[in-house]
């Protein structure tokens, strides 16, 4: 009884750090407030790019409850540099499929989503970058979102 209660555990623990597939960098997440997320509340998120000589991938991250109550979220995103270089992007992210299905991943009653930015991105210098998120949505205010985070990670080879 012992060896399987062992194996069992060896075979949890090489799914738990095999699913681990890259390095998170630098990473900030903010709460947002349970009566909802304001179009006129940017949410401010500063992450640190320790090399310039390396490639990152960069990922915004959502979480979100089901009392959001549409299939996608679109976002306007700023990111500025320790240089004061302003850049802009528009994100829609998918949040359920066709069926209203939730995608990403379930913990209890969140559910957590990852939209990719950018693959194999060189940040052109090394420092903070602080990166600006209002969502764009046709509501003023839109219920549900719980956290909104930016990562840089290594990319997969």
């Amino acid at each position: 009884m012992k060896t399987i209660k062992g194996v069992y555990a060896l075979l949890c623990l090489t799914l738990l750090f095999g699913s681990c597939s890259r390095e998170v960098i630098s990473s900030a997440h903010r709460d947002l407030p349970e009566h909802g997320w304001a179009i006129t509340d940017t949410v401010w998120l500063t992450i640190d790019v320790p090399d310039t000589m390396q490639h990152y991938d960069v990922a915004l991250t959502l979480r979100h409850t089901d009392d959001y109550r549409y299939q996608n979220l679109w976002l306007f995103v700023c990111t500025q540099d320790s240089s004061l270089h302003f850049t802009t992007d528009t994100v829609m992210a998918c949040m359920a499929d066709d069926r209203g299905r939730w995608l990403g991943t379930r913990a209890g009653r969140y559910y957590t989503g990852y939209v990719t930015m950018g693959h194999d991105i060189h940040f052109p210098t090394a420092g903070t970058y602080t990166f600006g998120i209002v969502h764009g949505m046709r509501d003023s205010v839109i219920t549900g979102i719980a956290d909104v985070g930016v990562e840089i990670k290594r990319p997969q080879p």
